[in-house]
């Protein structure tokens, strides 16, 4: 009785240790979503038409940093898009890309409007105030699918969706807009 009450001891003792030690490494091993900032954006070849259609090609330096001390990120498809009042005017599609851990990437889009028309009339009526101020207001959106990998253990697929708002972007010559941060939401 005493042999069967010290093994019943013993593989109580072993599960509560090993969902100890499961816990400890599920929780040691959580993922840190990476950082992303739009460094540059610029337009050229900008026409908005007398009927409200859009010519333009927008160039877009975007940084990610990859903050996990662990992970490598594999980007496989980068799409990164220009809005104006949630509307898409015009995108690019990039990628691949790999970011080491603790490293920076920096990638380049040109997201391109050909004759796109802008039928809203409180949208294009915006548009033109803005050309006539020469100062365009826009909302940059990303979206990439990665996949988290240490060595050779390939971890879950992950689809990130980042946006970048405000992006002013100056219709002066040489001229282009400032750094902004983007908000990042893994899923």
């Amino acid at each position: 009785m005493a042999a069967k009450a010290t093994i019943i001891c013993f593989i109580i003792t072993f599960l509560i240790l090993g969902g100890i030690a499961v816990l400890i490494a599920w929780l040691a091993d959580k993922m840190k979503t990476p950082t992303f900032s739009l460094d540059q954006a610029a337009v050229e070849d900008y026409n908005f038409t007398a009927d409200n259609r859009l010519n333009a090609t927008f160039t877009v330096v975007v940084r990610s940093h990859n903050r996990d001390p662990k992970y490598k990120i594999d980007y496989r498809v980068i799409v990164v898009s220009v809005y104006h009042s949630g509307y898409t005017l015009a995108y690019d599609t990039l990628g691949p890309y790999t970011a080491p851990h603790g490293a920076d990437i920096i990638f380049t889009a040109q997201p391109t409007a050909r004759n796109v028309m802008i039928a809203n009339s409180g949208m294009a009526r915006d548009v033109r105030n803005e050309t006539r101020a020469r100062e365009l207001g826009f909302e940059v959106r990303v979206r990439a699918a990665v996949r988290y990998e240490v060595k050779r253990w390939k971890h879950k697929n992950y689809t990130l969706r980042i946006t970048c708002t405000p992006v002013l972007i100056s219709l002066s010559s040489g001229k282009s807009s400032q750094s902004t941060k983007c908000d990042v939401d893994r899923y």
